[in-house]
């Protein structure tokens, strides 16, 4: 019986930001170092009823589930790209690519909820997700989607706090 953990399927959580790339590296070198795949998630939270009526005002009625829905597919295929970019700039097209078994667009009221019941569906071994630097007033009261996902999960969480000044050199999100 092997007594260290076996990390062979990792769900990776982007916001498809600055800082993806930089926390996609640690989820790579966690796949290249365990022989794992990684699935990349990306929640899009979806818009209170006072949010959308808001937007419903602005551009019409019903036009924001047009948005969304063309988004989340879009959301997708950024992410693909993306990812074609992050490998070819660090020399490993191939095998970098290779890493990702699947990309997963999905929408929820409560990100924090959904990477933690995806994780449980997808049957992963590991969480990495990132942290701020800094966190606003909101976070501190409510607590940041990272913060949640460590307190709900009972699957381990790798955070990844991204280093003040790494943002400007991921301009690329994945």
């Amino acid at each position: 019986m092997d007594l260290l953990p076996d990390f062979k399927k990792i769900l990776y959580c982007t916001k498809i930001g600055p800082n993806s790339a930089y926390i996609y590296r640690h989820a790579l070198a966690l796949a290249e170092k365990f022989d794992g795949a990684i699935t990349v998630l990306h929640v899009m939270e979806t818009l209170t009823p006072d949010q959308e009526a808001l937007i419903d005002g602005y551009i019409g009625p019903d036009s924001i589930h047009d948005v969304v829905e063309h988004e989340e597919l879009d959301a997708a295929e950024r992410m693909k790209k993306h990812l074609d970019t992050f490998c070819s700039r660090q020399g490993q097209a191939a095998s970098c690519a290779l890493r990702v078994d699947e990309i997963v667009v999905v929408e929820s009221s409560s990100p924090a909820e959904e990477i933690v019941r995806q994780s449980v569906a997808m049957g992963v071994d590991v969480i990495v997700i990132g942290a701020h630097a800094q966190s606003s007033l909101l976070d501190a009261l409510l607590g940041s989607t990272t913060q949640k996902v460590i307190k709900k999960s009972s699957i381990p969480v790798f955070v990844v706090q991204v280093p003040l000044g790494e943002q400007e050199l991921t301009l690329v999100g994945i």
